[in-house]
């Protein structure tokens, strides 16, 4: 079996991914205030401002959320022919990673869970095709052959997770 070949694409800032995050916390926190309202009998008008308070708190918790689940470090992720790693700035350090993991493919748009070496914590990353450009094939080769196997089991001989 070949290899993919080597790659080294931009990945995306995931603005709107967290843009998402915050409205469907809102709606959320709107249609559960809204169904409190309603099952408490109360009249029109506190239904509305519960359904705005509710739609409001939801969604701060939703900001947290999604700054923390997806921060705006663009990065760039790169694929060698043997092994991952990912750098959140182009003149940065390359972080080697022992796994990558596509945890949802749109085509268009992938999520990646980052693990990398040595016990630091997992990162989520936003790959998509207007951010990585002309290297997008490349990297969806790649990621289809080469993620999801713990990559340092695979060096050291040992069976893959």
């Amino acid at each position: 079996m070949r290899a993919a070949p080597a790659v080294d694409a931009a990945l995306s800032h995931g603005s709107a991914e967290r843009r998402m995050i915050v409205a469907l916390h809102a709606l959320a926190g709107g249609a559960l205030a809204t169904w409190v309202a309603a099952w408490l009998a109360w009249p029109a008008a506190a239904a509305a401002g519960a359904a705005s308070a509710g739609a409001a708190l939801l969604a701060m918790l939703g900001l947290r959320l999604a700054r923390r689940a997806l921060p705006a470090i663009v990065g760039q992720l790169r694929w060698d022919g043997t092994a991952w790693s990912w750098r959140a700035a182009p003149h940065a350090d390359a972080v080697p990673l022992a796994r990558l993991v596509i945890a949802l493919d749109l085509g268009a748009w992938v999520l990646l869970q980052l693990h990398p070496v040595m016990g630091a914590p997992q990162r989520w990353a936003v790959a998509d095709a207007r951010a990585a450009g002309p290297a997008w094939h490349g990297l969806r080769v790649a990621l289809q052959a080469h993620a999801g196997a713990a990559l340092v089991a695979e060096a050291a001989g040992g069976p893959a997770a």
